[in-house]
């Protein structure tokens, strides 16, 4: 086998306007068409790659929302990463909330990975990684 590209991330989501809202307004992703599955969801993208959304409150969420940048996760490459970071300040997101708040920041930028990385998660606590696309200098 050989994998040519990703496709997507499906993620389980219990509010589904908010869910959208936050992908749309927060990540900067546009809604596209989804067909129409049995079950309540959207599917939100940004280049190729898609995230699908489902409503599903079974799920096992994690229970608050704390940034654990070793927990499971996707991540995401911006162009610009000091907009970025002005963007998600607009919004109320900041490095000083503390932890367990929904809107808390997580900055790695002398990690050990060639850029800069952010962390923050979304309303269902989901762990997202922001990550910069120019590469820091050696």
């Amino acid at each position: 086998m050989k994998v040519t590209s990703f496709d997507h991330v499906s993620l389980p989501v219990t509010d589904l306007d908010r869910s959208v809202a936050f992908y749309r307004d927060v990540m900067g992703l546009q809604r596209i068409a989804r067909p129409p599955f049995n079950n309540t969801g959207a599917w939100m993208a940004c280049g190729t790659l898609e995230i699908h959304l489902t409503v599903n409150p079974q799920v096992h969420f994690r229970p608050a929302p704390l940034v654990d940048t070793a927990e499971i996760h996707f991540a995401a490459r911006v162009a610009d990463f000091k907009a970025t970071v002005r963007h998600l300040e607009s919004l109320g997101y900041g490095g000083d909330k503390p932890d367990g708040d929904p809107k808390r920041l997580v900055f790695r930028l002398e990690g050990p990975a060639p850029y800069l990385q952010l962390y923050l998660v979304d309303p269902d606590n989901h762990v997202i990684e922001i990550n910069d696309a120019a590469l820091k200098s050696p």
